[in-house]
């Protein structure tokens, strides 16, 4: 099977990431319906453990009261479950901290997923896309034009409620909606 290339490669590639980021919104809103604490973007392909493919990383931290977080991982798990996923959970402690996890590991637009409820109030999303075949090289021009990075600011925050986009060629989206504004 030949690797996808130029408008082919950029359609699979915004179709991975809408349904990526629609699906890991969910999930972010059965925790957190208002901003989340933005660390790893999302939208810039990485070819981290993909050999000469690419795959898409995402990271969001909030912090609660912590006595809603058992109440949360029933949520998240239960969203999950009902969107039709398989999910293991995993608690840890130390002599002060415990948390528990809800992980979704290779299933549709997951290679990873894992949610970390700790008991203090902190919450940690973290979603790994499957890693796809195609140039990361190539993608990233068509998704940015010229600049390897975007040359707008990435918020430093987002809610599971906030447009999704994919790709800026020129500074402009492919899509209709605008790049998130910087605070």
């Amino acid at each position: 099977m030949a690797e996808p290339t130029g408008e082919e490669l950029f359609e699979r590639a915004e179709s991975l990431y809408l349904d990526f980021r629609e699906t890991t919104n969910g999930v972010l809103a059965a925790v957190h319906d208002g901003p989340w604490e933005v660390g790893t973007y999302g939208m810039l392909p990485s070819g981290v453990g993909c050999g000469d493919g690419w795959k898409f990383d995402l990271t969001r931290t909030v912090s609660l009261d912590p006595a809603e977080i058992p109440d949360k991982r029933e949520a998240v798990s239960q969203h999950l479950v009902e969107a039709g996923f398989e999910v293991e959970g995993m608690d840890l402690a130390s002599g002060t901290v415990s948390s528990g996890d809800v992980i979704v590991r290779k299933q549709g637009v997951y290679s990873l997923l894992t949610v970390t409820l700790i008991d203090n109030g902190n919450v940690v999303l973290t979603a790994t896309s499957p890693c796809q075949p195609g140039d990361i090289e190539e993608l990233d021009r068509m998704m940015y034009g010229d600049d390897p990075i975007p040359d707008w600011p990435v918020p430093e925050q987002e809610a599971p409620s906030d447009p999704i986009f994919f790709g800026i060629a020129d500074g402009e989206p492919r899509l209709p909606s605008s790049p998130p504004p910087a605070d």
